[in-house]
């Protein structure tokens, strides 16, 4: 009898062109030596830049001995069968939406980031869970044991969306547990040996991003968080030093009274009055909060909100297309990819196959218990163990009661934008918008949701 060819394992990622995760995962996958020998199948809407990522990554493929066979189409429908892993990183008209559902909000005096929460978090939600929603279905038909991990945002809402309509097996990830150890670097930097800007405060450009990722990675070695809530708004419940395991948190808690002002001061000010150290840093903790959200006030302007920059963020976009084109023409040597930061989609793919019980500080799965004073089954952001077993949250009791009163507002939005999305269900819109704590006025609920439908009608087809 011959021996049975043993099966490959199968990753796909839709949105292998994505500026803000493509490249990054791509890397990570195939320079991640437990993964060597899989299938990796790329997805992506524009076939010539599927194209483009397939042969970049034979390169690497080809360059790193990862022995992966390399596949790329512009169906998913065809990707899909006999996945094991499946990445979501996907957006419909990114940018151009944003930008739109953050002036429609400023109509209204709202001033929000107008991503993950306040009113333009429902158009950005329902944009992506009407595109999303049909892949999940096709999962569930072609691969329905695969596991699905999710960067797409708002994550809260796409998993909470995930969770509604299926029973397949995913987590939501996010890089956004590394601004914490940013801000225990500037809190210490004599301890992590960096040295801090005469300015502190968040900038959108690459200097900034490079100076604060450094300084995390340099806390981070000295440093762990254990921290919880929801998606970007996750606050610091335990900080130990990593190799004595000393608990440090009382002394973290001491160095926030002497930061300098400009730095993350809206954080600064909720540490001040609800003794909650919040992770994620001001332009992310904002998109739960009013306190920045009356034009009038100029509270906006006063935290020094920096809106995203979506000429930069074009720009890196544009930066990322113009290097895959030199590395695929030979001009550009990859093995810079090799240190490349991720998202950490490979890191729990192969901690799952290894079984290793690998301990990841933060992912979105629904609540099972892991803080019980946040709704059962919804999505929560924990700490995790990674094993063959998949994604198992650690059990962390209460939230401190002021953290889990915002965090449930936030979870029964979630819940109503989810179920107004499938049923095309205007009315609970409407209810959605009146209980978000940016809008004051009734009357404005009704408006401001009949606009955001109107200016999005093309992409919400249970709207129509």
């Amino acid at each position: 009898m011959s021996k049975q060819t043993k099966k490959r394992k199968k990753i796909t990622v839709i949105g292998a062109g994505s500026a803000s995760f493509g490249l990054a995962t791509l890397a990570g996958i195939i320079r991640t030596s437990g993964l060597h020998g899989m299938e990796l199948a790329l997805v992506d809407i524009n076939i010539d830049g599927a194209n483009k990522i397939k042969k970049l990554a034979e390169i690497l493929n080809e360059k790193w001995n990862a022995n992966m066979k390399i596949t790329a189409t512009c169906e998913r429908r065809e990707a899909l069968p006999g996945s094991d892993y499946i990445i979501i990183s996907i957006a419909i008209d990114r940018e151009e939406c944003w930008i739109s559902d953050y002036e429609i909000a400023l109509k209204y005096n709202i001033t929000h980031y107008a991503e993950n929460g306040g009113p333009g978090a429902f158009a950005h939600s329902a944009r992506n869970i009407s595109i999303i929603l049909p892949i999940i279905e096709d999962i569930q038909k072609l691969c329905p044991n695969a596991f699905v991990l999710n960067f797409t945002n708002p994550i809260q809402r796409i998993c909470t969306a995930i969770n509604k309509v299926s029973n397949i097996k995913f987590i939501g990830m996010c890089h956004q547990i590394y601004y914490g150890y940013y801000i225990l670097g500037t809190l210490f930097p004599e301890i992590v040996g960096c040295k801090l800007r005469e300015n502190t405060g968040f900038v959108w450009d690459d200097d900034f991003m490079y100076y604060h990722f450094n300084i995390s990675d340099m806390a981070k070695k000295y440093f762990k968080i254990k921290a919880a809530g929801i998606n970007h708004f996750t606050c610091m419940l335990d900080v130990r030093e990593k190799e004595s395991g000393e608990d440090v948190f009382a002394t973290v808690k001491d160095r926030m009274k002497i930061l300098p002002v400009e730095f993350e001061p809206l954080t600064q000010e909720i540490f001040r009055i609800f003794d909650l150290l919040l992770v994620q840093g001001d332009n992310h903790i904002v998109e739960y909060l009013p306190y920045a959200s009356n034009l009038v006030s100029g509270t906006f302007k006063k935290y020094d909100i920096q809106m995203y920059d979506f000429k930069w963020a074009s720009g890196k976009r544009d930066e990322m297309w113009e290097d895959i084109g030199l590395m695929i023409n030979n001009k550009k040597e990859v093995d810079s990819l090799k240190d490349s930061r991720t998202e950490r989609a490979e890191i729990i793919i192969d901690s799952i196959e290894k079984n290793n019980n690998f301990y990841e500080e933060a992912v979105n799965i629904p609540n099972n218990g892991n803080i019980t004073n946040l709704t059962d089954g919804a999505i929560v952001e924990v700490p995790a163990i990674i094993s063959g077993s998949g994604v198992t949250g650690l059990a962390l009791g209460d939230l401190p009661k002021t953290m889990a009163e915002i965090c449930n507002r936030q979870l029964i939005l979630n819940e109503m934008t989810v179920q107004s999305i499938i049923e095309g269900n205007i009315k609970l819109v409407y209810q959605l918008f009146a209980l978000d704590p940016m809008i004051d006025n009734l009357n404005t609920s009704v408006k401001l949701a009949d606009e955001y439908i109107k200016a999005n009608i093309k992409y919400l087809p249970s709207f129509r």
